[in-house]
């Protein structure tokens, strides 16, 4: 199906029914939003017929009612778009030449195989017509008869006659009578005399019944002369009429040949006749209709080629505008592009932004907070090394302390000696005296009964002097444990007091260390206090940067729907300028067809 009944067919249905009801057909079918359709465009008979079933279905009507609407209201979509064919006296005439009409439109869509509407007149006010068409769309036909039955305010009456099928054609054969009767033909009953019912020949009907009048009279005015002599009369009466009435139409027949002529669309030449007589106006009156022919036809013929010179340069134009639009639509394409990259990076740029200004507040924050408890930290490790200081001072203390101990253990190991010699001596006194003891009480053995009672003194004596080296062992011995501990005792003091001055000695250094360390802390403290203030002056700039790169962010997703939307409008401006390359290339197609058509006009 062409596009040209198709587009016809959508724009009776968004009439009848509204445009919503045609957009949920075509969306139920697939077709896409905004298509246009080309006039040269073949649409498969499926798929429109499947929109019409869909449309009906919406609409809750049978497919054969919906057809019919659509036949009466296509008649008037028809006649907006060809008015001249609608340009008809009568109901009568536009049916006789719909065939025609159809044949015509035809031409200027290749491919296209119209229906025929093939019609026979049968009296001033009936014909019958004969639709044929491999479709089969009778419905829609009997609705295209009602709708020019209103279109030319005029009532008809139909009654089918006959519905079958011829090859791969359906038909319908319609009986139409009209309200309206035609012109009637013009009776010329005296002529209809002449010709006696079967005489076709001007000549003859003009010499026949003279022949007979003329013989007749001459019976009349001169009787008794005899059949054969009044037969001769008739016959010479006769043929005297036929060359004088054949000498006559000799112009009629040379007009006739030249409507021949013009039947054959030769309007070259003028007819000259010069017969002395009526013929000569009439061959004057047929001068002057191809003369005036003559001119629409020159000026037909001239205005189709400036306008196929003009069509030609404004395809050229066209052309040139469907270059220019395609690189303009390519461009703003381009353009759109980027805009909507820009928006979708300056969208990311400000997400990063603000994810990195957040983090830096939060740091900041940190910072701020840190920054107290650095100063905290500072105080502390102040406090802390002042307390180090005095440990410091109190360890020197200790160690001078530990001098003094360590002194007095050497003392102490002095005297413990120096007892040990006391208690060496009064071990050798004790030994001296046992030995004393000894011999007095050998001596008292000697003295017998007188030395008895010195023998006592001298047993206890040395009992004494026993009792006593056994403590001065004792004593020794335990001397000379304390003086082992004593000699470790020192000794570990010793060793403790080399640690303890060599603790000293680090520590004093540590001290020196973290004095250094404490002053350059403070120094980096305030440093980082400075650092936090500028880090949050910087952080308070980047915010108003941020909301500048929000509004920078907004107005570039204003420019990127800007950017679609002209991307778009220029898109359709291109589709536009192509339709209308290919309208400009359909109009140079029908001019050229038209030039072909009046080149068989011979003027």
């Amino acid at each position: 199906m062409k596009g040209t009944v198709v587009t016809n067919w959508l724009k009776s249905l968004e009439a009848l029914y509204g445009e919503d009801i045609v957009a949920k057909a075509l969306a139920s079918n697939s077709w896409p939003e905004g298509r246009i359709i080309n006039p040269k465009e073949n649409i498969e008979d499926e798929s429109i017929f499947a929109v019409m079933n869909s449309a009906a279905k919406l609409i809750g009507k049978p497919i054969e009612e919906v057809w019919r609407e659509v036949g009466r209201s296509n008649i008037v979509s028809f006649s907006k778009w060809f008015p001249s064919f609608f340009e008809r006296a009568s109901l009568k005439g536009f049916l006789m030449m719909m065939d025609h009409v159809h044949t015509q439109l035809t031409k200027m869509i290749p491919g296209a195989k119209p229906p025929r509407l093939i019609a026979k007149e049968l009296s001033t006010n009936e014909i019958e017509m004969r639709y044929s068409s491999r479709r089969g769309m009778y419905d829609y036909f009997l609705g295209l008869l009602e709708g020019s039955a209103t279109f030319f305010n005029e009532k008809l009456t139909y009654d089918e006659i006959e519905r079958g099928t011829d090859g791969e054609n359906k038909f319908l054969r319609v009986k139409i009578k009209f309200e309206k009767e035609s012109k009637k033909p013009k009776k010329f009953i005296l002529s209809k005399v002449l010709s006696l019912g079967f005489l076709k020949s001007i000549p003859l009907k003009t010499s026949v019944l003279p022949a007979i009048i003329s013989t007749a009279a001459l019976a009349i005015v001169f009787p008794g002369q005899g059949i054969l002599k009044y037969g001769i009369s008739c016959i010479l009466i006769f043929l005297l009429i036929l060359a004088a009435s054949k000498i006559s139409q000799q112009p009629i027949r040379y007009l006739n040949k030249e409507l021949d002529n013009l039947i054959n669309l030769d309007f070259s030449e003028k007819i000259l006749v010069q017969s002395g007589d009526e013929v000569e106006k009439f061959a004057d009156r047929m001068n002057i209709l191809k003369e005036t022919m003559t001119k629409d036809f020159l000026f037909l013929k001239g205005g189709s080629d400036d306008m196929y010179s003009f069509t030609s340069s404004f395809s050229e134009i066209a052309s040139k505008m469907e270059f220019v639009s395609d690189g303009i639509s390519s461009l703003v394409y381009e353009v759109a592009n980027g805009a909507v990259h820009q928006a979708e990076e300056t969208e990311k740029s400000v997400y990063i932004l603000n994810s990195n200004i957040e983090e830096i507040n939060r740091i900041t924050s940190e910072q701020t907070d840190g920054k107290g408890n650095l100063e905290e930290a500072v105080n502390k490790l102040e406090s802390s090394f002042n307390q180090t200081e005095k440990v410091a001072s109190m360890l020197l203390n200790v160690r001078n302390n530990f001098e003094q101990v360590n002194n007095d253990g050497v003392q102490l190991s002095k005297q413990v000696n120096e007892i040990l010699d006391i208690v060496n001596t009064v071990a050798d006194v004790a030994d001296q005296t046992n030995l004393l003891a000894l011999n007095a009480a050998i001596e008292a053995a000697r003295a017998g009964e007188a030395g008895k009672g010195f023998a006592v003194v001298a047993d206890e004596i040395r009992n004494l002097a026993e009792s006593s080296r056994t403590s001065v062992n004792v004593i020794n011995d335990s001397l000379m444990m304390f003086t082992g501990q004593v000699s470790g005792f020192v000794e570990k003091i010793n060793e403790q007091f080399a640690q303890l001055e060599e603790s000293s000695k680090t520590l004093a250094d540590v001290l020196n260390g973290n004095r250094n360390s404490t002053q350059q802390i403070v120094v980096v403290a305030n440093l980082i206090a400075n650092l936090v203030a500028q880090l949050s002056s910087e952080t308070q700039k980047l915010s108003s940067i941020n909301e500048n790169m929000h509004s920078l962010a907004a107005i570039a997703e204003e420019n990127s729907a800007s950017s679609e939307e002209m991307s778009s409008n220029v898109s359709e401006y291109s589709d536009k300028i192509k339709d209308l390359v290919q309208n400009i290339q359909m109009l140079e197609d029908l001019l050229d067809m038209y030039k072909t058509e009046l080149r068989k006009y011979t003027i």
